[in-house]
């Protein structure tokens, strides 16, 4: 079941007939700290997981049949919970025929209106109405460019002209996400696709592509993106960035600060399945 953050939840279990004994829930509920833990250290440590976040909580006898309790979901994660019961006098545990209760904890604030824009920052400003499209001679003169080697690229929207359209998007619309297409510095020599270079062969995944800010003695291209996710958080909407972590693009950062991360066959070629 999806659920969100701070609701609770009732888990009741039923006996076929009165019994002497106790109640309980098996749980990790509560516990996703010691969950994520767990699976970082199966990764990076190679400690298998051993389910220490799983624990036991007393049930309340309701009438003879039935125990009841009434767990907080404070966390947001996945989880899992069971109850059983054990006869007095004994130490087995009786477990109801099925599977666990798989429980998904949503953050509170995506319970509903989740519609998200989804914007590729190079389109807007002057690139939005069509009129910065080349005509005949323009298309003429880049061809004969390219062909010589020259590399043409077109001036980019920006985060600003982005920032101009907020209003209309979160406000007009009621687009409570803003899903931005990768925003990294991208190859503009080799291995560049397309005019501007694809946003997806990212040269660096903490830098920003300097086209996407306005020159500025004042603002940093870092500072013109922070206006826009303060625009943004401004008008009680959040940010989704696109980060593509799986490849690179040509001579990015990685090649040289971490070489291992290059998957190579065994001539030594470098894998590039379209990026690096």
């Amino acid at each position: 079941m999806v659920v969100f953050r701070g609701d609770t939840l009732t888990f009741t279990l039923s006996l076929v007939e009165p019994a002497e004994g106790r109640a309980w829930i098996r749980t990790n509920i509560g516990h996703a700290s010691i969950t994520r833990k767990a699976v970082i250290d199966s990764v990076d440590r190679n400690i298998p997981p051993l389910g220490t976040d799983w624990f036991d909580i007393p049930m309340r006898q309701t009438d003879p049949h039935q125990f009841t309790i009434t767990l907080p979901l404070n966390e947001v994660g996945h989880f899992e919970a069971k109850c059983f019961f054990i006869t007095a006098g004994e130490t087995t545990p009786l477990w109801p025929e099925g599977s666990n209760i798989a429980i998904n904890v949503e953050p509170a604030g995506t319970c509903c209106a989740n519609i998200i824009y989804n914007a590729f920052v190079r389109q807007f400003g002057i690139n939005k109405d069509g009129h910065h499209l080349p005509d005949a001679s323009d298309s003429q003169c880049i061809d004969r460019l390219d062909k010589k080697g020259y590399t043409v690229i077109p001036r980019s929207g920006t985060f600003r002209d982005l920032i101009g359209e907020l209003d209309f998007i979160i406000g007009k619309l009621g687009c409570r996400f803003v899903h931005l297409l990768p925003i990294h510095p991208t190859p503009t020599t080799y291995g560049r696709m397309g005019r501007f270079g694809s946003p997806y062969a990212a040269l660096n995944f903490t830098g920003l592509d300097p086209a996407l800010a306005v020159f500025d003695i004042q603002a940093t291209p870092l500072e013109q993106f922070i206006e826009l996710v303060d625009a943004i958080h401004r008008r009680q909407a959040k940010l989704i960035i696109d980060i593509a972590v799986n490849h690179t693009g040509w001579a990015a950062e990685l090649h040289e600060t971490h070489p291992q991360c290059l998957v190579r066959d065994p001539e030594g070629n470098i894998e590039a399945p379209g990026a690096w």
